[in-house]
């Protein structure tokens, strides 16, 4: 079954597997956040209000990082070191200008811990996302 869907994943035009790419990390990304919040207050926890509004608004930041940075020019079964250092980059920068987004917004409610805990949930699973293909698409 899985050789199937590797074979088929494989088989897609260059364009579908970047916006499926896209697709996945917008998805981390709101899923990081999110994370980063519950992991801080210790229960789980859904963005209200304006708080919301960040924490949807993270992949607009998040995805021209990622492309500038060039995370999906990379084919992920060749990713290598360097490719690991820019998505170590990439994943930074993000973190850094929600951040810097988030305190100048004035939205009551966001701890500063929030930003550490997103960059470091940030490379683990983008960075992962990526180890985790190359590892199930390698030959």
């Amino acid at each position: 079954m899985s050789l199937r869907l590797i074979k088929w994943f494989i088989s897609l035009s260059r364009v579908t597997k970047r916006l499926v790419m896209l697709f996945i990390d917008s998805f981390l990304i709101v899923t990081i956040l999110v994370s980063s919040f519950s992991m801080r207050l210790g229960e789980w926890f859904w963005p209200q209000g304006d708080l919301q509004y960040l924490v949807f608004f993270a992949p607009v930041v998040a995805i021209p990082i990622f492309i500038k940075f060039g995370l999906y020019r990379e084919i992920v079964r060749y990713i290598g070191f360097k490719a690991l250092w820019a998505i170590v980059q990439a994943v930074s920068l993000y973190a850094l200008v929600w951040g810097v987004i988030v305190l100048l917004s004035g939205v009551q409610g966001v701890p500063r811990s929030v930003i550490l805990i997103n960059w470091m949930l940030g490379m683990l699973l983008i960075g992962g996302s990526r180890i985790i293909g190359r590892w199930w698409f390698s030959d």
